[in-house]
């Protein structure tokens, strides 16, 4: 059996992974996907559907950026694989970079629940995806759709974002780990891209395995991309993908 469920982060919500469930689908494996409920979607938390002493289980938590420290914890501890798409375990890098960091995500807190939110909200998926396009455009109906109580999860989230400095809670010292990084994110700083190895390294059984993304943003846009995670999955051996941290 082989299953995956996948998390999205701050801000973003379930239809993220639309690309990625067709293509996982159509080569028989089982997707869910957790849902937060930021914007008008109903909050989803799925739960693993074989338990863990099947024969030939693979269970796989797929998480981007703030979704590592965002899932469920039984689901990540129970996961056999785990990919971390611009992941961290400490947001905030403890060098000199980290005032300006810091004053950006206080600024984003402060915008929540005023008349900038809808603009800071737009700024930020922009950035996200930066190189590639996303048409994010203001309007007076607020495309991004935040529901009242989707708020209080942004701001909750945002500070346990500001706040990371650990690995996420759950995850097994046994799992198999993919890292992928994008070299043109423009949303984590290099020092805290290298934290995360380093924690994972400490961490786990298995030296952590990497792909870096020349041509993706923070938030993944390419085919490509998916099937390169995928083929991890499938083919962990494949050396011409994934090359040992």
């Amino acid at each position: 059996m082989k299953e995956i469920i996948a998390m999205h982060g701050w801000a973003g919500d379930s239809r993220q992974w639309a690309n990625w469930e067709k293509i996982f689908k159509n080569c028989d494996w089982e997707w869910q996907t957790f849902e937060r409920g930021y914007k008008d979607i109903t909050p989803n938390l799925p739960k693993w559907n074989h338990n863990s002493n099947q024969v030939a289980l693979k269970r796989v938590a797929i998480c981007h950026s703030l979704g590592s420290h965002l899932i469920d914890k039984e689901v990540l501890h129970s996961a056999t694989h785990v990919v971390l798409i611009n992941s961290f375990s400490r947001f905030i890098p403890s060098n000199k970079e980290n005032r300006p960091i810091k004053l950006a995500l206080n600024r984003m807190m402060n915008r929540i629940n005023t008349p900038n939110e809808a603009e800071m909200l737009r700024k930020f998926h922009i950035k996200a995806y930066k190189p590639n396009h996303i048409d994010v455009k203001p309007s007076e109906s607020n495309p991004l759709h935040v529901s009242d109580s989707g708020r209080l999860r942004l701001k909750n989230d945002l500070k346990l974002l500001m706040n990371s400095n650990s690995l996420p809670t759950g995850l097994n010292d046994s799992a198999k780990v993919l890292i992928v990084n994008s070299e043109q994110d423009y949303i984590l700083a290099n020092q805290t891209k290298e934290k995360l190895v380093e924690d994972l390294i400490n961490h786990l059984e298995a030296i952590p395995k990497i792909i870096n993304l020349q041509d993706e943003g923070h938030s993944i846009t390419k085919i490509k991309t998916i099937k390169k995670v995928k083929h991890w999955l499938e083919f962990d051996h494949a050396k011409n993908m994934v090359q040992p941290s």
